[in-house]
């Protein structure tokens, strides 16, 4: 399972080292994943992740249902961990930390206010 985590700090301050933790490959992480958050609304409540690969790192697109899209910014992977920031509205700066396990994703929301969402979804694309 994976764990997903909005938070407000820097991209590191998600990371939890373990010795357990699997590293990820490209081919784990990039695909599109579609995700479900408990007790939110406005649109936010599912939609999917577009990663992608580019040579100094990864991208990720956020596709909001009915909202459009946000790109993230100060991606990182360590381990079985991939973490981002994204601005909602504009404004309001979240962070996301995904725990991978195969093709599944779990965690929580962390918003600027401290308020925690649970978070889980699935590998959609490519099915290798």
């Amino acid at each position: 399972m994976l764990s997903l985590v909005f938070f407000t700090g820097t991209a590191q301050d998600g990371f939890i080292n373990t010795a357990n933790d699997k590293t990820l490959e490209s081919i784990d992480l990039v695909g599109i994943w579609s995700y479900r958050v408990a007790g939110v609304d406005n649109g936010y409540e599912e939609g999917l992740l577009i990663v992608d690969k580019m040579e100094d790192g990864f991208t990720v697109q956020v596709q909001l249902q009915n909202r459009g899209s946000l790109n993230a910014y100060d991606v990182l992977v360590e381990g079985d961990k991939m973490q981002f920031h994204v601005n909602l509205d504009g404004v309001e700066r979240v962070g996301v930390v995904l725990r991978i396990k195969e093709k599944e994703l779990e965690g929580q929301v962390i918003t600027e206010e401290g308020s925690r969402f649970s978070i889980k979804g699935v590998k959609k694309l490519p099915e290798n």
